[in-house]
């Protein structure tokens, strides 16, 4: 793979437009689709508030269950691990939402029976 396209997936280079966004974050982003914050802290912020609080509505609300979740998901859906917990609740939040819920709801069945 060329150095180029890396660059794009690790976050690096804007996944669409190929401009510079900074820092590698783990994962691809751009800011025509939303997934590419300039505050890092509003983003860590609100990626984990989200995360907490879908977790919550099935009554789980420990951070490290939570956590659990969020790692067991991107397991069940085919993505690597990313290395750092904040990269995979912001993996979760920026592009796997709609996903996380209906996996959740699933949780949630299996712990009412």
């Amino acid at each position: 793979m060329g150095e180029i396209a890396e660059m794009m997936l690790d976050g690096t280079l804007d996944s669409v437009t190929g401009e510079y966004l900074g820092e590698a974050c783990g994962y691809p982003r751009s800011t025509t689709d939303g997934t590419y914050w300039s505050d890092s802290e509003k983003l860590k912020k609100s990626s984990r508030q989200c995360i907490h609080d879908l977790c919550k509505q099935i009554g789980i609300e420990d951070r490290l269950r939570q956590q659990f979740l969020v790692s067991s998901f991107l397991q069940f859906i085919g993505l690597v691990r990313l290395p750092k917990m904040q990269s995979q609740i912001e993996m979760v939040f920026l592009h796997h939402k709609k996903d996380f819920k209906i996996f959740l709801s699933q949780v949630q069945q299996e712990l009412n029976k």
